[in-house]
């Protein structure tokens, strides 16, 4: 089978493991060194994600895998984004509403840095609380944003 057919099984099955236990997929990739491979998952919920959800989705994903006998031998690495996860898309920075951020950002052709509280959100922005008061930022200037516990 080849690289990609495989990797496109597998991803599924990530996916679909995620989905049937409900969480949420926030990363995943594959790495294909023949005996040595690796199957790298960052699993998401709501209401967080506990060592007990990773050993869950850790079971059920490795079950799928060996029945698909995709990879002869792999390593299963399962986690959660962190406390000091990047913050992607409108959603992830309302649902992280008030907490602490830090954002690198362009401002006429020049990467800055601010650290803050997530404000309010829109579709075109977001708002900082900062020691200097709110700032606005367009999310088309944001380089990378991380919460910042």
């Amino acid at each position: 089978m080849d690289a990609v057919t495989g990797k496109e099984r597998i991803l599924q099955a990530v996916h679909d493991a995620a989905k049937e236990l409900g969480y949420l997929v926030y990363d995943a990739s594959i790495v294909f060194r023949g005996e040595n491979s690796r199957v790298i998952v960052k699993i998401d919920h709501l209401r967080g994600i506990s060592h007990r959800d990773c050993e869950q989705y850790s079971r059920r994903l490795a079950a799928m895998l060996d029945d698909m006998k995709v990879l002869p031998n792999y390593s299963l690495e399962v986690s959660s984004p962190g406390l000091d996860r990047k913050v992607r898309t409108p959603e992830e920075f309302i649902r992280f509403a008030g907490a602490p951020v830090k954002i690198v950002y362009m401002d006429n052709g020049v990467k800055k840095t601010i650290k803050g509280a997530i404000g309010a959100v829109t579709a075109d922005e977001i708002s900082v609380s900062t020691e200097r008061g709110e700032i606005a930022i367009a999310f088309s200037k944001v380089v990378n944003a991380n919460l910042a516990y």
